[in-house]
């Protein structure tokens, strides 16, 4: 069984420098973080990045992102190395012509990365899945990950989930009591290397907090199902601007 690294990033448009402006350096340790992470789950013969999205889909080959709506006129893409996995036990995935938020930030950090990922698969969940469902991507991708996997190397998975927008009263959720604990207990799942607590996420609860990273996490929930031993480690958590942000590392021998 190939071993698995799994990394937690979230998504907030304020990663990328030019559209932090003044604040840029507010952000350097999550910065920092993500690229500690992202560097060691995509240090693997397949890596796998999941965010979420308008549909369970996976884009088209050279599509673009773009900043323009967040205050910057920039476009990325994703690494040339896009590849394909066989998942019959999937519907077959939309074809997406432009990348979502999620992954576009995911394609900005990963051009950071020297060497980039040997081989990599990029897909979207929506935010209307329960958790079963969820889980069960997260399965057909471990095990497609795996039958995959040149020779039983290392897969590597990238999940991009923002937490509450509810933790502050700028927060764009305005504040909410209960979103801290939300977000705590996300933390500590992953710190603990049980991810499939994260399947008792509340849909409808994350929904209200305004959590854009519930599915992503429970297809990772799904994806360590079968890992009797997980460790977790977590790199960065803290809420600037009112919005929870995690950045976590999960390996299973």
């Amino acid at each position: 069984m190939a071993p698995v690294t799994a990394a937690v990033l979230p998504h907030p448009p304020l990663l990328v420098p030019e559209l932090a402006g003044a604040a840029a350096p507010e952000l350097d340790p999550l910065r920092a973080a993500c690229r500690e992470a992202l560097a060691t789950a995509a240090a693997a013969d397949l890596t796998i990045v999941v965010g979420d999205g308008p549909v369970w889909g996976v884009p088209e080959p050279s599509a673009p992102g773009s900043f323009a709506p967040y205050g910057a006129d920039r476009q990325v893409t994703l690494p040339a190395a896009l590849t394909a996995l066989d998942l019959p036990e999937l519907p077959a995935p939309a074809r997406l012509p432009d990348l979502p938020l999620s992954l576009a930030v995911a394609a900005h950090l990963l051009t950071g990365l020297d060497p980039g990922p040997a081989r990599l698969l990029a897909a979207t969940v929506p935010t209307s899945l329960g958790p079963g469902a969820a889980a069960a991507i997260g399965r057909a991708l471990a095990a497609a990950a795996r039958n995959g996997s040149a020779a039983g190397g290392p897969v590597g998975l990238v999940v991009m989930a923002d937490l509450s927008a509810c933790r502050t009263e700028r927060a764009p959720g305005a504040f909410r009591e209960e979103a801290a604990d939300f977000d705590a207990s996300v933390a500590e799942a992953l710190r603990t290397g049980t991810p499939a607590r994260l399947l008792d996420l509340d849909p409808a609860v994350a929904a209200d907090l305004m959590v854009a990273g519930r599915v992503p996490l429970q297809v990772l929930a799904g994806a360590f199902e079968s890992e009797p031993a997980v460790h977790g480690r977590v790199l960065y958590e803290d809420a600037p601007y009112g919005v929870g942000y995690l950045v976590a590392l999960l390996t299973a021998p």
